[in-house]
């Protein structure tokens, strides 16, 4: 891939991991713990990452050993990379579990360097929330679960500090002059699924009303297992493909399926606020057989022939 252009933000966007504590396999049939190294090893060239976001669902079951788990293989993919890491709880996350590991989800920040965080207790009613700076971005987790549910809501009290945080450029000190990124679950565009529409953000229009007009780039987004891409109030959202499987979007509406497949979203943010995504697969070698490959020379040859001069 190429690299990002000077002054744009590359975000590495991973979304529904759901690792599990003992090493079981997700809906009885995938290696979640595989399928997130087998992503991580598919993108270890990519080029000039300045932060990882994991969008939700980061367990399966909510356990202290499934977050020390992703905080390994994506946090020391993220620190080999100098890249900033941060995660937001999804449906299937515990927020105990979450804190314990991952306190308030921003893990890493500037060139991977770890983020200092005060123990500060909080009860599972309390939603997480973090902001960071990062390459000139207000970086903004926003914690869409509710307890013992799979729909998503924004309460008052979140919508309230989202809307604080972004009218309230002092509280950066004027260090995020390229605008704000929002990381969250679930995303606030329609469903693929009758089963995904009843787990639905309940209140996308609530969202809309905090963040139209703000400084807000980019919306990302995950819970939906497959990329889609939409707007809010103007403003992009982008849902990751899921690393635990792919969801049948083609198939009945009031029906469920998914498959065997893992992936990413490349999401290039500029300096101007221009937003580029490219979803990322892991071609399996039994089922994925390579159409052709030009090597450099061949390529160069091409381009002399068909290119512009």
């Amino acid at each position: 891939m190429q690299p990002p252009a000077p002054g744009t933000l590359r975000v590495l966007h991973l979304s529904d991991t759901h690792l599990t504590g003992d090493g079981a396999l997700h809906q009885g049939s995938v290696d979640t713990t595989a399928a997130l190294e087998s992503v991580l090893a598919r993108v270890d060239d990519l080029p000039g990452v300045g932060l990882v976001v994991i969008s939700g669902d980061v367990s399966e079951d909510g356990s202290p050993e499934s977050y020390a788990a992703v905080l390994e293989r994506v946090g020391g993919w993220a620190e080999r990379h100098g890249a900033a890491l941060v995660a937001v709880p999804g449906n299937h996350d515990l927020r105990e579990g979450f804190r314990q590991v991952l306190a308030n989800g921003h893990v890493l920040g500037e060139g991977g360097r770890p983020v200092m965080h005060t123990m500060e207790y909080h009860p599972p009613t309390v939603p997480v929330w973090g902001q960071s700076l990062v390459a000139g971005r207000r970086i903004v987790t926003v914690d869409t679960s509710v307890p013992g549910a799979g729909y998503g809501e924004l309460s008052d009290a979140v919508l309230e500090r989202l809307r604080t945080a972004l009218d309230d450029d002092r509280a950066s000190n004027g260090a995020a002059p390229h605008g704000t990124i929002v990381v969250l679950h679930h995303p606030p565009l329609p469903a693929p699924t009758e089963l995904h529409d009843a787990l639905r953000l309940q209140n996308p229009e609530a969202l809309a009303d905090v963040i139209r007009g703000s400084d807000v780039r980019v919306v990302l987004a995950g819970h939906y297992h497959h990329h889609f891409s939409g707007a809010l109030a103007g403003v992009p959202v982008l849902v990751a493909p899921g690393v635990a499987n792919d969801t049948d979007v083609t198939g009945r509406y009031d029906e469920e399926q998914a498959y065997v497949d893992a992936g990413a979203l490349v999401v290039d943010v500029a300096e101007d606020g221009s937003v580029w995504s490219t979803p990322v697969r892991v071609p399996r070698p039994d089922a994925d057989p390579l159409a052709f490959h030009l090597d450099a020379e061949s390529v160069r040859a091409v381009i002399a022939a068909a290119g512009k001069h």
